[in-house]
């Protein structure tokens, strides 16, 4: 009776895979990472208020005293995906290692013009807005933007992010940008 009872609810908790005689055929087990998206931005720029911007550079050190406010633009596909967001992380790598951590703040944001040069190019940030925290280590940075990327686009609209960080009074935390090779900045959705 108990043996009954146990197939019963393997069979009810994974489908009919265990069912013949002989050895049991293999069970799909559905973990978080069968609902995993990354995306890599279809348009990166970034701008400072200290100088004129650019071709982008292999690293950018964000929260640097020497640096000024900076942002980064990420301009990703238009997210399509009709199951249940449960949660987006912006993924950032950081290049050598450095102990310093840099406070930033991450919003949605209005289009970019053509340009990013200048800090007068800068798109407008949008809410909903989140404050994190990037660490020098020399491991992938994951900022939860959960919140911001929930908030629904326009039909055909891309999904666009802005990374700001004011200067600090250190070296700041020196993140790849991947345009020498390497990681580049992307996005990592879980979806239900």
């Amino acid at each position: 009776m108990l043996r009954r009872g146990l197939a019963s609810l393997l069979i009810g908790v994974f489908g009919s895979g265990l069912g013949g005689c002989g050895a049991p055929s293999s069970v799909t087990v559905f973990s978080e990472q069968d609902a995993r998206l990354v995306l890599e931005p279809e348009r990166f720029g970034w701008l400072s208020s200290a100088r004129e911007t650019g071709a982008l550079p292999s690293a950018i050190a964000l929260g640097a005293k020497t640096s000024g406010r900076l942002l980064l633009y990420f301009e990703f596909p238009e997210l399509r995906e009709p199951r249940k967001l449960l949660r987006a992380q912006l993924l950032l790598d950081p290049q050598g290692r450095s102990s310093e951590r840099v406070p930033v703040e991450v919003s949605r944001a209005a289009g970019a013009g053509a340009e990013l040069r200048w800090w007068s190019h800068r798109p407008r940030a949008l809410l909903p807005q989140v404050s994190a925290e990037l660490a020098g280590e020399a491991i992938t940075q994951r900022l939860d933007v959960t919140e911001i990327v929930r908030v629904p686009a326009q039909p055909g609209e891309p999904l666009r992010l802005l990374l700001r960080a004011e200067p600090g009074d250190g070296e700041g935390v020196l993140i790849a940008t991947g345009a020498s090779g390497g990681e580049r900045p992307r996005l990592e959705l879980y979806f239900q």
